[in-house]
């Protein structure tokens, strides 16, 4: 039987080392004293149209893609991630279902440099990614944060260069989140958990979309 995005996301936690998981709970706290996902869009607001280039080249528009029906937004970090690695392949197995009930899924990534036709590319996704660099979207969605000082020696000591990831070294990055959008525009569901350790199930974005159906 095939392991749920819960269990794969609680043995990722499981097997993290003492540090990451003492930078990671630092850097959860910060988030929930600031409020931040507080201030994010929630659901019955509008959502922003905004239009991205896709992972290949092309440029995609919220409002022109809500005319086909709801549209799913999926908000990752990046695929050094383990935690949005393992979101995204769930969102994969989950795409046919999501296209059964009329709507549409995209990812979005501050990633440059091509990288997220690479990780599309490789691991054959059937959703579009998009790219929003310097997180200009994510910041309309009340997402991004600046990454802490500890979090940013931990990335600095493991070669995990990520102003080099994303053409910036602002350090800011946004917490994941999913969004359902009606085909009017207004949020149906938002998912936007302080905790990226904890994504939004792909069972529950179908459930979703079946109420609205």
């Amino acid at each position: 039987m095939d392991k749920s995005l819960a269990d794969k996301l609680a043995e990722i936690r499981a097997r993290s080392s003492d540090r990451i998981t003492g930078i990671n709970n630092h850097l959860v706290e910060r988030l929930v004293a600031a409020e931040t996902a507080q201030q994010a869009l929630k659901a019955g607001d509008k959502c922003p149209d905004f239009a991205l280039p896709t992972a290949e080249g092309e440029f995609a528009r919220v409002s022109e893609l809500l005319q086909a029906g709801p549209v799913v937004l999926s908000f990752y970090r990046g695929q050094w991630c383990p935690f949005c690695s393992a979101e995204l392949e769930a969102l994969h197995v989950a795409t046919p279902d999501i296209h059964a009930r009329g709507a549409k899924l995209v990812a979005i990534t501050p990633e440059a440099g091509g990288l997220a036709a690479k990780v599309k590319r490789e691991r054959n996704f059937g959703f579009d990614i998009l790219c929003d660099l310097d997180n200009g979207v994510a910041l309309q969605f009340g997402l991004v944060f600046r990454v802490p000082d500890d979090a940013v020696s931990f990335f600095t000591d493991v070669k995990n260069d990520l102003p080099t990831i994303y053409d910036n070294d602002s350090w800011f990055l946004p917490i994941p989140a999913t969004y359902i959008v009606a085909r009017d525009g207004t949020i149906a569901h938002a998912y936007v958990n302080p905790d990226f350790r904890y994504r939004l199930d792909p069972g529950e974005i179908v459930r979703v979309l079946s109420d609205l159906k």
